[in-house]
């Protein structure tokens, strides 16, 4: 497919679109972005094409796949913008990189889109700093699309170009599949920041955390690769040991008291599991549940007291 694309917003994902896809036989003829000097120095490297700091209506007329790659508090803006050009849309896709907006933004009052030519194209994968030359990053993974049919169909044959898969998601159900998307990966840097607020308190320095904690990441990543979820939980909730866990809480309670909901809150999902994995029978369940229940009680207990 030689289809002539344009990509507004050049930020960490639209710069690793922008490598890839031309890697991949695209043309990418046009970028714009507000940042002018990575603007620039993405431009020159993905060379030749054109760039602008602003939506561009030429851009948009020498175009037939447009993809907004802008954060999502300007996507109704960049999509009001085009709206307003006086340009037959008839023969253009549009697609957003939004994990959490879905096209459903493109069909507004303005009428001007195809709704058969729309659509949300979003790769599950983290992106922390911008790419300046093809990272691969696209490759491998999946995309999470959903769009009229005709959008759909480019978008499947953009993603096997890259040699990754999809999953159609609800378009109205697009918020929630981001939100499984960050606790995935945000919260797993969450995860181990709290991990390293644990270490901190033994004494030890925060920064080895994970130099300490990565072969046990890793090899749960790996158990779960082989055997899956269910089957790869291992620990204190997997064989019922109450009396460990009472005293994580206790210890917890005592030395790092504002970790106690999160504790609880996670012990409550992994006793979900164990019971899954039939580790845990019910009344296994109930008493694991009452002894931290114990603890969300006194957290608050001392909420209520502190706010009267």
């Amino acid at each position: 497919m030689n289809k002539k694309v344009y990509i507004i917003g050049a930020g960490k994902v639209g710069s690793s679109l922008a490598f890839e896809l031309k890697d991949k036989g695209y043309s990418i003829d046009f970028i714009t972005d507000r940042n002018s000097d990575r603007l620039k120095k993405i431009s020159s490297s993905v060379h030749p094409i054109s760039y602008s700091d602003k939506t561009d209506m030429n851009f948009i007329s020498g175009s037939e796949i447009i993809f907004i790659c802008v954060q999502d508090r300007y996507i109704k803006d960049i999509i009001r913008e085009i709206s307003e050009f006086k340009i037959d849309y008839s023969d253009k896709y549009f697609v957003l990189t939004s994990g959490s907006e879905s096209s459903l933004l493109f069909h507004g009052d303005s009428g001007v889109f195809s709704k058969e030519k729309t659509g949300s194209m979003h790769p599950v994968q983290t992106f922390n700093k911008l790419s300046f030359n093809n990272q691969h990053l696209l490759e491998n993974i999946y995309f999470g699309i959903e769009g009229g049919n005709e959008s759909v169909d480019i978008m499947k044959q953009i993603i096997a170009s890259l040699e990754s898969q999809f999953i159609l998601i609800p378009p109205e159900k697009k918020h929630l599949y981001h939100s499984a998307c960050v606790i995935s990966s945000n919260f797993l840097v969450t995860l181990l920041n709290i991990s390293s607020e644990v270490m901190g308190n033994l004494g030890i320095d925060k920064a080895k955390t994970f130099e300490i904690f990565k072969p046990i990441i890793e090899n749960t990543l790996k158990n779960i690769d082989s055997d899956g979820l269910i089957n790869s939980l291992t620990g204190p909730f997997d064989r019922n040991d109450k009396e460990t866990i009472s005293n994580h809480l206790k210890i917890i309670n005592t030395e790092l008291p504002s970790l106690i909901p999160f504790y609880t809150l996670l012990g409550m999902e992994t006793v979900k599991v164990a019971f899954k994995k039939e580790s845990l029978n019910m009344k296994n369940v109930i008493d694991l549940l009452d002894l931290m229940n114990e603890y969300i009680t006194k957290e608050t207990d001392i909420t209520n007291q502190t706010n009267n």
